[in-house]
């Protein structure tokens, strides 16, 4: 069966060792990347290992939020 997230997981990290050898610009065009990527690999542990429905929102919640936080920072320290 395909698994969508398994190859997004897999470009996305490609795309960051790419990316940080390249321009500035897209280093910060890369960071969007390397959340997504976070993010999809956390995700994918919860859908693996968490049974609980109401937890699993919940972290995936949780996920959400932190990844907004970090990168509200980051452009913060960036810009």
């Amino acid at each position: 069966m395909f698994n969508l997230e398994w190859l997004l997981i897999r470009l996305f990290s490609l795309y960051t060792l790419f990316g940080m050898l390249l321009d500035l610009e897209i280093i910060f065009f890369i960071v969007g990347f390397l959340f997504m990527h976070i993010s999809l690999g956390i995700g994918s542990i919860f859908y693996d290992y968490v049974h609980v429905k109401k937890l699993k929102c919940f972290y995936t919640f949780l996920v959400k939020i932190l990844s907004i936080e970090i990168t509200k920072h980051l452009m913060e320290l960036f810009f």
